[in-house]
């Protein structure tokens, strides 16, 4: 296996691990779990482990700077082509996510509910200010 850094869309491999990467303006924590959970039983058979995911928050946060949202993955296998592994779980992660995303329909209303939810949350922050 090479020791380069492997660049791909959305992420990179380094040694024995991959590291994805998504915008939170464009995926939500749930759908990316979604994804992975519908694909860890052929991680398992890849001798890959998922070792987590988490956002990155930038120092500055701006309407046009999102977090970054990011899911490291590890092989913990003996064969000696890991990027070759870790590449087809790139894949293999992405096709899980486009399978368990919601309809349109089911998305728009959890967008809704979610944006009623922080329209509430501010409100009671405003009245326990005095605003």
């Amino acid at each position: 296996m090479s020791t380069s850094e492997i660049k791909l869309p959305y992420g990179t491999i380094t040694k024995k691990k991959l590291i994805m990467h998504f915008s939170a303006f464009d995926m939500d924590l749930p759908v990316i779990a979604a994804g992975i959970r519908e694909r860890m039983d052929v991680l398992k058979e890849l001798d890959v482990s998922f070792a987590g995911f988490g956002t990155e928050i930038p120092e500055k946060l701006t309407e046009q700077t999102p977090a970054v949202i990011k899911c490291f993955f590890e092989y913990v296998g003996k064969e000696s082509d890991a990027d070759m592994i870790l590449k087809r779980v790139y894949h293999l992660i992405w096709s899980g996510m486009v399978q368990e995303f919601p309809d349109l329909v089911d998305w728009a209303a959890a967008k809704a509910d979610l944006s009623n939810l922080t329209i509430a949350q501010a409100d009671a922050l405003r009245a326990q200010r005095g605003d």
